[in-house]
């Protein structure tokens, strides 16, 4: 192949792009994808083949769903070296505009058995204009066609082959080398082009400059974060001193479910690194100083300059990496047995910014950026979505288990937590010490420990241990024991055991076992350890939740929320009449439908519309929560814009909250358009179209008239029903725009709708003056203003749910009755969030408007 086009097409005094030549094939196959803001935003698909890219540009870029089709035009090869450009094109060149690496990786053909039979193979596909490749990059991954279109020469479709890998999920949209964004990348002044090892993503975003400016250079395979991954942290004026870790909660069986990450269960220490003006602190999840016993780690620490506060797991490890927590104890005695190492999992606070209420993804792609590589500091990696699979290969592993964690979850600090989730291989948990036997024959020391835990302040018996146990630690527990004995049993119910010495109950256990029996004793139990690090009366029995509990979709789980924190009263309260629903199916409908619900209305100030009795009336709204929320529940003041007068929102940040809104009779859940933090800038703009007697198809033929307009300007509108007779149309927008900017656009597309449209639609706000039109609701974006959020239930006959819909439900069979409190989990269960990624595809009005004056 030549390169004679691409040579031809540049001036290389004036561009910054790689003049390169053709080059010999290595031992793998690469690819790029790049992301390219020239005249108008495309992405352009490199293969390489016979040592150039060959390319394609992918106007809508690729996608992970199979039943899309993209048009892929066949453009000029281009050299190896184009592989890593990003940067910009001055102005004038061919292509000039910003070029961003969007993914990058290897790849090699379908069905290849190896490299050199891949590149054969890939040849003679080109050549024939059938190319199918299995691709490994950081975001495509497995099988895509690249097909060329009957009768023509340079028209390609681009497809995603079904594999496991196929999802409607959207892709992040920030360079894989650098973390930034087009923008970024466009408005960097100190050079052309981004070079391999020159600097790290650390474009600077208002008052967060003290965060991003603290990260050192790094090569560009390192780990890299942005100003967006940091953009809700929480200033502070002291450092947190008192903070203490994050607990998981025990669970019953290992799951898949790609909404999780899971990470490996480290059998040591959990110790908080507090770093603050060069000072370094290891303390335990009780607060105990570690500094003395494994002082080795407070100097690795002290390599770090920046104050922080880090979570993670201290170990010992043998030369095959398998950790004994036995040797971790005895660390102080013996240091030279095993590798002393800490494994960091997550970031809570950096350089006067509390990082806990950023979702977990982002704070460990923070702190993988910012961990320094030391062979006793160690990035916890992690897995996303295949929890089964990570869990055969610990126990291959002969490891502990996994923790399975939220990946949008924040950081509870000092909580426990269903958002994290301990699986274990094997059984095992603290016990506290209450008494030993005697021994017998040849042993030493003690025959058996009782043992028991904690509920409230009954002590219970939990049955006894006589293994585990070496002549030394015999000797040196039963010294310890010695000094603890007592006369009277500790434990509530004496056991029935002979020759015992009752204890005072302080030493706690790490035991193993293999169940537990139905008489509440541990069968087949092993001593681990003694544990220093948690107090005997925190000890208590772990019950394994349900892990359906944690991540099931359907309306059987009611009870899975702190019903002691929300209680409920009357579910047994008729709500809908005709169908029998009740209070207690609302509760149930948004317990088990809150994953999905909170995503839409997270730190949104609410006006609760409450129907106490039911639909039966109107009901009433209430935005004033001052003095009647309870404690726990997050508010926010705000002035009215009618009276100046403040009011105090509710904010529905977690589940209970919204349990108590359906408590309180809420059937309908109605957000602002805008977040705290930035409440005069909304981050969507709503297009409510109200049939007003008009009927379905003159409904179904507008909203596909504003979907047309918007395809036009490369916005992507997302779709659902009202709940009622309508139909709303969303689109993401960022949260930089004045809510009349945003109405000034909504009324924009909506008068281009109407012009279209003028026989079917309507833009007047009387109803008598538009029966049988559609109306084009451009009123609804508003500071204050609510609309019904994406899977809020309605106040309205058969208790339908305003439901995201795939463009494509529009069709002849389209009923917009039967998305109700019944069909709608159901629906997501098979389907998963139809919204999914909606906020990451939000829009910047500006550059909208720019096309707009350029058509």
């Amino acid at each position: 192949m030549k390169l004679s086009e691409y040579h031809k097409k540049r001036d290389f005094k004036k561009t910054a792009e790689p003049k390169g030549k053709i080059k010999k094939s290595g031992d793998a196959q690469h690819f790029v994808v790049q992301k390219h803001e020239a005249s108008h935003l495309h992405f352009d698909w490199r293969l390489e083949i016979d040592g150039v890219l060959v390319s394609w540009a992918v106007p809508k870029g690729p996608s992970a769903d199979p039943s899309v089709k993209r048009l892929a035009m066949h453009v000029e090869d281009h050299p190896m070296d184009y592989i890593d450009f990003e940067g910009t094109i001055p102005k004038g060149q061919y292509g000039g505009g910003t070029v961003m690496v969007w993914d990058t990786g290897t790849y090699m053909a379908e069905g290849a058995e190896s490299v050199a039979e891949s590149k054969k193979m890939l040849t003679k596909m080109h050549q024939e204009g059938n190319i199918k490749v299995v691709m490994q990059g950081e975001k495509l991954k497995g099988s895509y066609h690249l097909v060329r279109m009957s009768g023509k020469k340079e028209e390609w479709l681009l497809m995603k082959g079904k594999d496991e890998f196929a999802t409607k999920r959207n892709f992040n949209q920030n360079s894989v080398l650098t973390g930034r964004t087009l923008p970024q990348i466009a408005k960097d002044k100190d050079s052309d082009t981004w070079e391999s090892g020159k600097k790290a993503a650390t474009t600077k975003s208002g008052d967060k400059n003290d965060i991003l400016e603290n990260v050192t250079k790094k090569k560009a395979s390192a780990p890299s974060f942005t100003a967006d991954d940091v953009a809700g942290a929480k200033r502070r004026k002291t450092f947190p001193k008192d903070w203490k870790p994050q607990l998981a909660t025990l669970t019953d069986a290992v799951f898949d479910n790609e909404d999780w990450l899971f990470e490996n269960k480290y059998d040591g220490y959990r110790a908080l690194i507090q770093i603050n003006k060069g000072k370094v602190e290891l303390t335990s999840r009780n607060g105990l100083s570690f500094n003395k016993k494994y002082a080795p780690l407070v100097d690795a620490f002290g390599s770090i300059k920046d104050d922080m506060i880090l979570d993670g797991e201290i170990v010992a490890e043998d030369a095959k990496g398998k950790s004994h927590f036995q040797w971790l104890q005895d660390y102080e005695e013996n240091p030279d047995r095993g590798k002393l190492k800490c494994y960091v999992f997550d970031i809570l606070y950096f350089n006067g910014y509390d990082l806990t209420p950023l979702p977990l993804l982002q704070r460990k792609r923070i702190l993988e950026a910012l961990l320094p590589k030391q062979e006793s500091i160690v990035y916890s990696a992690h897995t996303i979505g295949k929890g089964k699979k990570a869990l055969e290969k610990v126990a291959k592993q002969g490891g502990e288990g996994l923790i399975a964690k939220k990946a949008d979850s924040v950081y509870h600090v000092n909580k426990r937590s269903k958002d994290w989730l301990k699986i274990k291989v094997t059984n095992e948990q603290e016990m506290v010490i209450g008494g030993y036997t005697e021994p017998k024959g040849t042993r030493s020391g003690f025959g058996a420990l009782l043992l028991g835990y904690y509920e409230g302040d009954t002590f219970i018996y939990s049955g006894k241990v006589g293994t585990g146990f070496n002549e030394t630690s015999l000797k040196e527990l039963h010294d310890a024991l010695k000094k603890l004995e007592v006369k009277t049993c500790p434990f509530a119910e004496k056991p029935k055991e002979p020759g015992v010495h009752w204890v005072k109950p302080q030493l706690v256990a790490q035991i193993k076992y293999s169940e537990w029996t139905a008489a509440g004793s541990l069968r087949h139990p092993v001593f681990v350890a003694l544990r220093t690090d948690k107090k005997a009366k925190n000890v208590v029995r772990e019950k394994p939740v349900s892990k359906k509990k944690v991540v099931a979709k359907d309306t059987e789980t009611a009870n899975s929320f702190d019903t002691e924190k929300v209680p409920i009263t009357n579910p047994d309260k008729v709500f809908w009449p005709k169908e029998g629903h009740t209070k207690g199916d609302v509760i149930a409908y948004y317990n088990a439908m809150a994953e999905y619900v909170l995503k839409y209305v997270k730190d949104r100030p609410q006006s609760l519309r409450r129907n106490p009795d039911g639909i039966k009336n109107e009901g009433f709204f209430q935005k004033d929560m001052g003095g009647k929320a309870p404690k726990w529940a997050t508010t926010r003041k705000l002035k009215s814009l009618a009276d100046g007068e403040s009011i105090e929102y509710l904010i529905c940040n977690n589940k209970e909250t919204l349990m108590y809104m359906a408590n309180l009779g809420c059937i309908e859940i109605n957000p602002w358009s805008s977040r705290i933090g930035s409440i005069n800038n909304p981050d969507y703009i709503i297009f409510d179209l109200d049939p007003n007697e008009a009927s379905i198809k003159d409904l179904v033929t507008t909203a596909k008239k504003v979907k047309e307009i918007l395809d036009k300007l490369n916005i992507k509108g997302y779709l659902k029903t009202s709940g009622g007779k309508g139909l709303h149309i969303f689109i993401p927008v960022k949260p930089k725009y004045t809510y009349d900017q945003t109405r000034d656009f909504s009324h924009l597309i909506s008068h281009t709708v109407h012009s279209a449209l003028p026989d079917i639609t309507s833009l007047e706000r009387m109803p008598k003056n538009r029966v049988g039109k559609i109306y084009l609701d451009f009123l609804q974006n508003g500071k204050g203003k609510t609309m019904a959020c994406a899977y809020s239930l309605r106040p309205r006959d058969r208790a339908t749910v305003s439901t995201p819909l795939d463009w494509s439900e529009l069709n002849g069979k389209f009923d917009i009755k039967k998305y109700n409190i019944k069909t709608v989990p159901k629906r997501v269960e098979e389907k998963g969030d139809l919204w999914e990624g909606f906020f990451e595809d939000a829009v910047d009005l500006k550059a909208v408007l720019g096309q707009l004056e350029k058509a």
